[in-house]
């Protein structure tokens, strides 16, 4: 244009995504957590990690230090790390506080749920039973915590996966530990994601809250008793 300068639109420009170092060790630590691949009390150093993920020790150290602010680690004074240990005390507070959270998304999840959602749940729980036939821990702990994010994902909460995420980086090391003491043949593992879908299946919203909180129930009481044996000895 003559006597003048234009200017391009942007509206259509798509935002460049960077990933940075610091998150993908972030997301990597975080998912590790919540699958129980630390054992609880288990000490976390700095250079160790930060050779397994093949980068330096800062975003290792960055990373370890948001952990810690939500209460998945706990600071140890040379500036690394171990996963907490719980008593019976904060394992019941996180019991009531995954049952109510949970159980909310699980019966938001279940009024809109669609026949498409309710079969990759099915599928989710078809590996999880298979991974349980074959006693191969680590597939069935990471198609437990597929499960119950897939199925709180549908309720369209914004405000409630952050918060129940955070529960389970705190829980997650204990997720693998009454994993390995709990014969799963047979369909026992997943027989309460089993009767979960089936709810779905019939619409039965109260239905698929009790098999939620049945199944969050049943985990806390296998951590709970060999807390309240050791007590009593």
């Amino acid at each position: 244009m003559a006597g003048g300068t234009s200017t391009a639109s942007l509206d259509d420009v798509e935002p460049v995504q960077r990933e940075t170092v610091q998150t993908r060790v972030h997301q990597q630590l975080r998912h590790l957590l919540m699958v129980g691949r630390f054992h609880p009390g288990q000490a976390l150093k700095i250079h160790d990690l930060a050779e397994a993920f093949g980068t330096s020790a800062q975003p290792v150290r960055e990373s370890i230090r948001q952990l810690v602010a939500e209460r998945a680690l706990e600071a140890l004074p040379n500036r690394s790390a171990r996963v907490p240990l719980m008593d019976n005390e904060r394992l019941e507070d996180l019991r009531r506080t995954r049952l109510a959270l949970e159980g909310l998304a699980a019966e938001l999840s279940a009024k809109r749920a669609a026949p498409q959602d309710v079969e990759a749940l099915a599928r989710i729980v078809d590996e999880e039973v298979q991974a349980d036939e074959t006693f191969h821990v680590e597939s069935s702990v990471n198609r437990n915590l597929e499960f119950h994010f897939r199925l709180y994902s549908i309720s369209g909460s914004a405000v409630l996966l952050p918060i129940i995420e955070g529960l389970w980086l705190q829980i997650g090391p204990n997720i693998r530990r009454a994993a390995e003491n709990f014969d799963a043949r047979d369909g026992r593992g997943a027989e309460l994601h089993i009767r979960t879908v089936a709810s779905l299946r019939k619409g039965d919203v109260a239905g698929v809250r009790r098999a939620i909180e049945d199944d969050i129930n049943r985990f806390f009481d296998m951590l709970v008793k060999p807390h309240e044996a050791a007590a009593a000895e």
